[in-house]
C-alpha cells in the first residue's frame, strides 16, 4: 500500500451561466465530497475540463482546491501539458500553492517517443519537491500511452510517486502493478474496474463517478479492505449501469449532479449539455440507486 490510496474523485469544475469559472461553487462542491468520506481530491483533471482552461485559470483552480481541502485530505493538482516547460511551471505553482502532489497527464501532441515521455517526467520531478503522479488515458490522449517499463524505470529512480491509469483495458495497469506496485501508488481511473484492480493490487481509484455517488464508490473500497468481497462485489455490480449512462461525455457527470441537486453549471464550449435520451438514462439509473424518487 502506497502513499495515495482510496477514493480520490477528479472533481468537476463549476462554471457560471456565462461559462466563466465559478471558484466559490467549486470549493463548496469539494467540501461536499470531503464530507462524503473520500480519501482525497484531484483538482484540474480531465473531469475538471482542464484542457478548456487557460494557464492562469488552471492556477486559480489549483489555489481554490488547496483552500477548499484545507489539509483535510491530500490534494492532487493536475499540471499536465504537452510542453515540458509549461508542465514544470504549473507543477511548481502547485507546490507553491500547497498541493500535495502534481498529477501530470501524458503529453500527446506532437506525439512523443517512450524515451521522450521518460524525459518529460524526469525533468518535472527534478524541478519540484512534492510527489509526482503520472496520468495516462490513451483514448483521450491521441492514443499515446506510457509503457509499463518506463513507469517502472521512473519508479526505480524515485522520480514518480504513482500513476492514475485510465487505459480502457486492465492489462496495462496489471503490468504496472507487477513491475512497480511495491514502489508507487497505483490508482485505477475507472470505477467499473475498481474491484478487479484492487484484487490485483491497485491502491484505489481516481474516478469521475465519485463526484456523483461518492458513498457507493467508497463502500466498494472499504468493503474490500475489510475483506467483505460479497458486499464489495454487490456494490460494484450495482453501480455499473449508472457509470455507463454518465460516461457519454463530460456533460453526463454535470447532468447527473444537476439531477441530484448538486448543480455546478455548464461546461465550457465546445462541450454541450447531454441530449434528452442520455438525460433520461441518467435519471433512470439515479432513481434505481435511490438517489431520486
Amino acid at each position: 500500500m502506497q502513499g495515495f490510496q482510496g477514493v480520490i474523485p477528479p472533481v468537476v469544475t463549476a462554471f457560471d451561466s456565462n461559462r466563466k469559472l465559478d471558484l466559490e461553487r467549486t470549493k463548496e462542491f469539494i467540501r461536499h465530497l470531503i464530507g462524503k468520506g473520500v480519501s482525497g481530491i484531484f483538482i484540474a483533471g480531465s473531469t475538471g475540463e482542464y484542457t478548456l482552461l487557460s494557464i492562469q485559470e488552471r492556477k486559480e483552480l489549483i489555489s481554490a482546491g488547496v483552500e477548499a481541502v484545507d489539509g483535510k485530505v491530500p490534494l492532487l493538482a493536475g499540471t499536465g501539458d504537452n510542453s515540458t516547460t509549461t508542465a514544470i511551471e504549473l507543477s511548481r505553482y502547485a507546490e507553491e500553492a500547497g498541493a500535495d502532489a502534481a498529477t501530470v497527464a501524458l503529453p500527446y501532441y506532437p506525439k512523443p517517443t517512450q524515451e521522450g515521455l521518460y524525459e518529460h517526467y524526469k525533468r518535472i520531478s527534478e524541478n519540484i519537491s512534492i510527489p509526482l503522479m503520472v496520468y495516462c488515458w490513451p483514448e483521450q490522449h491521441a492514443g499515446v500511452n506510457i509503457a509499463p517499463e518506463i513507469v517502472a524505470r521512473l519508479a526505480e529512480q524515485g522520480a514518480i510517486a504513482g500513476i492514475k491509469d485510465s487505459s480502457a483495458g486492465i492489462d496495462h495497469i496489471t503490468e504496472i502493478i507487477r513491475l512497480a506496485g511495491d514502489r508507487i501508488s497505483i490508482l485505477i481511473g475507472w470505477a467499473n474496474k475498481l474491484l478487479p484492480a484492487l484484487a490485483l493490487g491497485a491502491d484505489g481509484t481516481v474516478c469521475t463517478i465519485g463526484n456523483v455517488i461518492p458513498e457507493e464508490v467508497v463502500a466498494i473500497y472499504d468493503h474490500f479492505q475489510q475483506g467483505d468481497m460479497d458486499k464489495a462485489r454487490e456494490m460494484q455490480l450495482k453501480i455499473l449501469p449508472l457509470i455507463e449512462a454518465v460516461s457519454s461525455d463530460p456533460g453526463g457527470t454535470k447532468e447527473a449532479l444537476k439531477l441530484i441537486g448538486q448543480s455546478v453549471g455548464p461546461s465550457p464550449l465546445p462541450i454541450l449539455a447531454v441530449p434528452d435520451n442520455v438525460r433520461a438514462s441518467i435519471k433512470a439509473e439515479l432513481i434505481r440507486l435511490g438517489r431520486l424518487s
